[in-house]
């Protein structure tokens, strides 16, 4: 697990000292990927950096960039092939000899062997940039669903990119906000996994299951794996046709291997342990192959409505593992504001990424290196109540609607828009609004959902074929800010987090599994549950779900003023007046979420765009305390 960062001179001239001090500069920046081991090395007219995590062969033979025997093929590399092992041993067959015992190595000669079909043998996360020096050509992949990330750009006769977009932005020194994404930002408060752009004008990103070929001064983008791919007619008939138990041995059969793959380390691994349903069946199946494994957990500290500790210690106690409690509280939240921020590269989109940082700075002081999660479950099993049974009511109630009245309709439609907080003059423009969200969002989120519900072709009901295709399209969109945050979270902190449930074999099973088995009629995730009743108290599977909120409102209540925003970045950048931000803040002041995002805009804008220090913009935040 490391950070990478790199750049390729597009005239094909040799990469000189400048270059290397550019790169140098930017595995630097984000040195706390990787605090173990730094390299800088220029080949040919590509110069590649690395910064080191040693999670598997601590030894030197680990260090990167890293060659192949001949010096042709180099590469730079972020993630872990949980089964290298096994395809190690078909290269070894094939005449391979490895000089290390990294998982590093494998992926590079399997490259070397097999090209792209190679990733198809792994099963891990990773994004990485090999360099043939023989035909000059650099290529940047990224794992099946963007567990790893990686960014690309251009800039002064260079190609450059990175693990994070703030190493970009230091190489290239002259930004400028995208003002598309900023329009797609304020939608959906993601712009992570549909397209190549993001905040910053000219930085683009490596989509998930993505390679981006870069050979002199062109590009050529491919798609090595897509998950749409992976639904199949005659697997969802075969699982249809099986027993709820078989169904059930056949899911935790492929979990509790899932998991077993992620705990091989040369490391200390723990997990991070909300005491919500997947995170305690990961820590269950995990404690059953390791005995040496800590449990990390954050508590709302008190805030008994939104602190689940006591069933983190619950499972933790019948598990016999010792776990590790972090004390949430308002203070160590807005002093951590700033600085989750700049880790993240982009305004926060989830409140509780605080929290995540904070419990992997625990585990890290614990002296655990790797943690398990428990992200995918939601988007694979039917988790999400308010999107995929709403759906399931809803078209419930539209035959419903139709029958209404004409002027009933419109009267109904009225009082959406009011509770929506929209302008009653709005409505007049109604039919209009649908196409310019669909504008504004290039229809790529329409696109995607017509492409999965193409997919499901074959369902004969229109409800399931609907839900099942947003669970599948979740899987692209809405879980990439999801796994950005888990991925910048902790490895701010220096841990690497792994991801089970996003194992590939695990989630194509699970993408063809019949609706019921998923979201099922009475409750999501079903066969999640009947698999954890067997590993942990009935209480805690039967409870509600939670989704780690937390007291929000009373954390952000000091700078969810005007004072806050006078002369930064939603002023001086995006040119809003004063009153427009008073007027704003008085509408959002009840919906905390609403209001969060425009405080974290602004935090965000102010070091990314404003280039004020993460410190200057955390003592910005701190003088709420001086304040009514």
């Amino acid at each position: 697990m490391c950070g990478l960062a790199g750049l390729v001179r597009v005239d094909g001239s040799p990469a000189d000292a400048e270059d290397e001090r550019i790169v140098r500069a930017m595995c630097d920046l984000i040195a706390y990927r990787g605090p173990d081991d730094s390299g800088v090395q220029s080949i040919g007219a590509a110069c590649l950096g690395s910064r080191r995590l040693a999670i598997i062969d601590l030894s030197a033979a680990g260090h990167m960039p890293m060659s192949d025997p001949s010096g042709r093929w180099w590469i730079a590399y972020n993630g872990e092939a949980y089964n290298f092992a096994d395809v190690r041993s078909e290269l070894e067959q094939l005449g391979v000899r490895f000089r290390s015992h990294t998982d590093t190595e494998v992926l590079l000669q399997a490259w070397i062997a097999w090209g792209k079909q190679g990733l198809e043998r792994f099963v891990g996360m990773f994004a990485f940039a090999i360099y043939d020096r023989q035909a000059g050509e650099i290529v940047l992949g990224r794992d099946r669903f963007g567990v790893k990330p990686i960014y690309w750009t251009r800039d002064s006769g260079r190609i450059a990119f990175a693990s994070e977009i703030k190493a970009l932005m230091q190489a290239r020194g002259n930004n400028a906000l995208d003002q598309q994404s900023l329009a797609e930002w304020w939608l959906y408060r993601n712009v992570d996994g549909l397209n190549e752009e993001t905040l910053i004008d000219g930085i683009k990103k490596v989509l998930p299951g993505h390679l981006v070929y870069i050979q002199g001064d062109k590009t050529r983008i491919e798609a090595w794996y897509n998950p749409i791919e992976h639904v199949d007619e005659v697997e969802h008939g075969a699982l249809a046709a099986c027993s709820e138990r078989d169904i059930c041995d056949r899911i935790e059969r492929q979990l509790e291997d899932a998991v077993r793959l992620r705990l091989v380390s040369d490391v200390p691994v723990g997990t991070l342990l909300s005491g919500g349903l997947d995170s305690s069946l990961v820590t269950a199946l995990a404690a059953r192959h390791s005995n040496k494994l800590s449990a990390f957990h954050v508590s709302v500290a008190g805030q008994p409505r939104y602190d689940e500790r006591r069933y983190a210690q619950v499972l933790a106690e019948r598990l016999r593992i010792p776990l590790h409690v972090l004390d949430l509280q308002a203070d160590n939240f807005r002093a951590s504001l700033a600085h989750v921020t700049w880790l993240e590269d982009m305004p926060l989109s989830f409140a509780n990424s605080v929290a995540y940082y904070l419990v992997s700075k625990l585990a890290r002081k614990h002296g655990t290196i790797v943690v398990l999660t428990g992200e995918g479950a939601d988007e694979l099993f039917g988790g999400y109540d308010w999107n995929y049974r709403r759906r399931r009511r809803l078209q419930l109630l539209l035959p419903l609607i139709r029958l209404l009245p004409g002027v009933a309709q419109k009267y109904l439609e009225l009082a959406v828009y009011r509770h929506a907080g929209l302008p009653a003059s709005a409505h007049r423009f109604r039919y209009l609004l649908p196409t310019t969200v669909m504008v504004l969002d290039r229809f790529m989120r329409a696109d995607l959902q017509e492409r999965c519900q193409e997919a499901y072709g074959f369902l004969g009901d229109e409800m399931a074929k609907e839900v099942a295709a947003t669970m599948l399209a979740d899987l692209s969109d809405f879980l990439a800010p999801l796994l950005r945050r888990l991925d910048r979270t902790s490895m701010g902190a220096s841990i690497e987090a792994r991801v089970p449930f996003l194992d590939h074999r695990l989630a194509h099973t699970a993408i063809n599994l019949p609706l019921k088995w998923r979201s099922g009629r009475y409750t999501g995730k079903w066969t999640l549950k009947q698999i954890a009743q067997k590993h942990m108290p009935r209480e805690m599977v039967r409870r509600r779900k939670m989704g780690f909120p937390l007291p929000l409102g009373e954390y952000i209540a000091p700078i969810a003023a005007p004072w806050f925003f006078r002369g930064g970045f939603c002023e001086q950048v995006l040119g809003f007046s004063r009153r427009g931000i008073e007027r704003m803040i008085e509408r959002e002041r009840q919906r905390t979420d609403g209001m969060f995002s425009l405080i974290g805009l602004e935090i965000w804008g102010r070091q990314f765009l404003m280039g004020q220090g993460t410190d200057v913009v955390a003592e910005h935040i701190a003088g709420a305390s001086g304040r009514s």
